[in-house]
């Protein structure tokens, strides 16, 4: 296997610089040298990365307008109105409309919040749902995580002598809202120099504004919207985020508490990837499958049993959505890798009836999988429309690249690595084609692979515990701060297995000196047939740790692949399809009535077992057919020493052997047997009356007295069987026959009915002797 990545492995930095630190902050020389990568450029610097500290925190009044903001809403709750906050759908939506809401209850405000849902409402302000709050009695609206792209309906709130303080973090557009104020950290000309805030990091600096007091009990939902969203985890979020995983670890919120026991998350120990991989994308699958308002009540619910109740709504909601990835992703990968995509640069896949919630992690996963930036779009039958989301790789701004084409949609929106879409499904293929055109003029191929950074080269020998506390140090992970990929190679791998309820996942060891290092794939079970033992691999991985039954143990998160040696496909069938040949390549098939049906009819070259050992296989795919008549004449195709790329074995057995040697005692009994019935008339007819009193058989017998044949022991003429007079005494087990059958027998045995392990190391073991 080929890496995905171009991996490109980090220079060590200023190594006086990193010695330092290794003693003054008693670290190890890796940590400390992971520090200097990072850009730490002092003592200090390191201290207080190490140990970020609530003080670093910058004054909420710094964010433009907060003190309008402020005031706008203290005269809300002093004057009795009505306030509604306007969230968003997403994790972080629902973190920062958890907090206002909070936030505006403690201080005695008559508020209720509002979570458009996705597939009515869409992102951000809805016009119609902006006219149903105000007649409702709404007097004033507070948008969390969204509000600077809602010019036409704050004016229409305006109109309605309703006033919009806005709260949002998104990019701002041209046209700003005439809004009581925008807190916003990217307002031009008062740039907010705390650091890259998400949603919910606006909303806390808010809520810490208005009541004056630092709402530390907050924290949590800070830490969960921030590292769902992806914002840059440098600056004061670093502080933000390592505190409210603090908060996290207390348990204090009973929804929270009882999602975290449903994700089997030890709560002790909340990681910023327990966040990032557990609890987010659970909250994130409310909004995608149906409304995410439960998942405000689940943050803000101080009711043990409620907690419990809505918790379960919302594992129930993420399973949903798991299986509804798994099954679009599946069908999507399909198109992917068809004739009509493979030299594509791009893909636009259009299916039918694919939930429109999904489609984003599904463009994602398409993406990790073939390295193309891809557009996933779904229509419902009977619609003209299609809905989709796209998401690139590096150096390919997708944003860019469909503003230019802004005709060929009916709605579009995004950044460079995301974006959504509408299109008319007359379009797909003009869209198609202005992608693989923007991809040329960005220069995607000779881009190559998106690149990998390795932070250092490992053994597996290194892959433990104290690693992995070490590497904690540097957490909380994300933009600005990666998680640190390493090198790990192995001369040998084992103990290759899946994994899963649906065995989408996959577990196999690195061999080390001294120990063995496990590594885990989630949803690559498809490389299980090509990692074989014995073989050479280097995988880039991060250190995780699996906890079971109160154990901890490290263990590799893969993420990328190398190996040395042939892939050897166990694809063993009882009958050939024409969809078994249609892979170009070599086609191996020892019996001659075979190649000749299926020549003509595959896309390779069918090869004789004698032409096969003459040819080159290097760096080819040969399939292996049917099963040879030895094990010694599929070992002999690997004479020439040329390591094929690959080596499918289908080994149909076109007669499979139905008995095993008969021992000597069996071949003593059937000679006694002749020599009481010395001749026999009409062999062929008394076979089976014979077989019967033999109890054996009748294809044992007739092949033991075809070796007895061959041992001149009998004579067979005109269908009469008669035993020899004098016989010369003949090891039956050299004779041409039986040495044929224990060879049949034992290529059977190995090649039909062993298990996939023990069947690729005798492949792999003949490759390597002959090499």
């Amino acid at each position: 296997m080929e890496a995905r990545y171009a991996w490109e492995l980090s220079q060590n930095k200023d190594q006086q610089l990193a010695k330092e630190l290794q003693e003054q902050c008693q670290l190890s020389p890796l940590l400390a040298q992971l520090l200097v990568q990072r850009g730490i450029d002092s003592v200090q610097a390191a201290k207080q990365y190490l140990d970020p500290q609530l003080a670093e925190l910058h004054d909420p009044f710094e964010l433009h307008d907060m003190q309008k903001a402020v005031d706008r809403i203290q005269a809300a709750v002093a004057n009795g109105e009505k306030i509604v906050v306007y969230g968003d759908y997403d994790a972080d939506g629902i973190t920062s409309t958890a907090v206002m809401y909070e936030t505006l209850d403690e201080v005695g405000a008559q508020v209720e919040f509002f979570i458009p849902n996705r597939f009515t409402d869409g992102y951000g302000p809805n016009l119609d749902e902006y006219q149903r709050l105000i007649d409702g009695g709404a007097q004033l609206i507070v948008t969390v995580d969204n509000g600077v792209s809602g010019a036409k309906e704050i004016e229409y709130a305006n109109s309605r002598g309703v006033d919009v303080v806005i709260t949002d973090h998104h990019e701002l557009p041209a046209q700003l809202p005439e809004a009581a104020a925008i807190v916003h950290p990217k307002f031009p000309g008062s740039e907010y120099q705390g650091g890259d805030l998400s949603g919910v990091g606006v909303a806390f600096k808010t809520a810490w504004a208005l009541t004056e007091e630092f709402p530390q009990e907050m924290l949590d939902l800070v830490a969960i919207g921030e590292l769902a969203d992806l914002v840059d985890v440098t600056g004061e979020n670093r502080a933000l985020i390592t505190w409210g995983l603090k908060q996290l670890r207390q348990g204090m919120r009973p929804g929270l508490h009882q999602l975290v026991k449903l994700a089997k998350l030890n709560e002790d120990r909340l990681t910023d990837q327990d966040v990032g991989f557990g609890i987010a994308p659970r909250l994130n699958a409310l909004g995608r499958i149906d409304d995410a308002s439960e998942g405000v009540l689940l943050l803000t619910t101080m009711d043990d049993r409620e907690g419990k109740e809505i918790a379960q709504e919302v594992e129930n909601a993420n399973q949903t959505r798991q299986q509804l990835v798994a099954k679009i992703t599946d069908e999507a990968l399909k198109q992917a890798r068809s004739a009509e995509n493979a030299d594509r640069s791009t893909l636009v896949l259009l299916g039918h009836e694919w939930h429109q919630g999904v489609l984003g992690i599904v463009a994602s996963r398409v993406v990790e999988e073939t390295g193309k930036p891809t557009i996933v779009a779904s229509v419902n039958d009977g619609d003209e429309i299609a809905k989709g989301s796209g998401r690139s790789r590096d150096g390919f701004d997708l944003f860019m690249a469909l503003q230019k084409h802004r005709d060929l949609m009916t709605a579009f929106g995004g950044h460079a690595q995301a974006c959504g879409m509408s299109f008319t499904i007359d379009q797909v293929d003009e869209l198609r084609q202005a992608l693989e055109q923007e991809a040329v003029e960005q220069g995607l191929f000779e881009a190559g692979s998106a690149k990998l950074e390795l932070a250092a080269e490992l053994g597996p020998d290194d892959i433990n515990e104290d690693l992995y506390d070490q590497l904690q140090c540097l957490a909380p992970f994300g933009p600005g701060n990666p998680e640190p990929v390493f090198a790990i190679h192995a001369d040998r791998i084992n103990n290759v297995k899946t994994m899963g309820k649906a065995q989408e996942h996959l577990k196999f060891e690195l061999r080390g000196q001294k120990r063995s290092a496990a590594v885990v794939a989630f949803g690559k079970a498809e490389l299980a047939p090509l990692l074989l033992a014995g073989v050479p691999v280097t995988i880039a991985a991060t250190v995780g740790v699996n906890e079971w039954r109160g154990k901890r143990t490290a263990q590799l998160m893969l993420k990328d692949i190398q190996t040395q040696g042939t892939a050897i496909l166990d694809q063993r069938t009882r009958q050939l399809l024409p969809s078994m040949f249609t892979e170009t390549g070599y086609y191996v098939a020892f019996d001659q009535t075979l190649r000749e049906n299926i020549a003509g009819h595959v896309q390779g070259t069918v090869l004789s077992p004698q032409t096969a050992v003459k040819t080159d296989f290097k760096d080819q795919q040969v399939t292996i057919v049917d099963c040879p008549p030895s094990l010694e004449m599929l070992s002999s195709l690997w004479q020439n020493g040329g390591q094929p790329a690959m080596i499918r074995l289908l080994l149909w057995e076109r007669n499979p052997v139905r008995f095993g040697l008969p021992t000597r005692q069996q071949f003593a009994v059937l000679y006694r047997f002749l020599r009481q019935y010395p001749k026999i008339a009409n062999y062929r007819q008394q076979q089976p009356a014979m077989a019967r009193s033999l109890q054996m058989p009748v294809e044992q017998l007739n092949w033991m007295i075809t070796v007895f044949y061959e041992a001149k022991f009998v004579t067979i003429n005109d269908g009469v069987l008669k035993l020899a007079d004098h016989p010369d005494h003949v090891d039956l087990e050299q004779t041409k026959c039986y040495r044929q059958h224990a060879a049949h027998l034992q290529s059977d045995q190995v090649l039909l009915y062993s298990d996939t392990r023990t069947l690729r190391k005798y492949v792999a073991d003949w490759l390597i002797v002959n090499e």
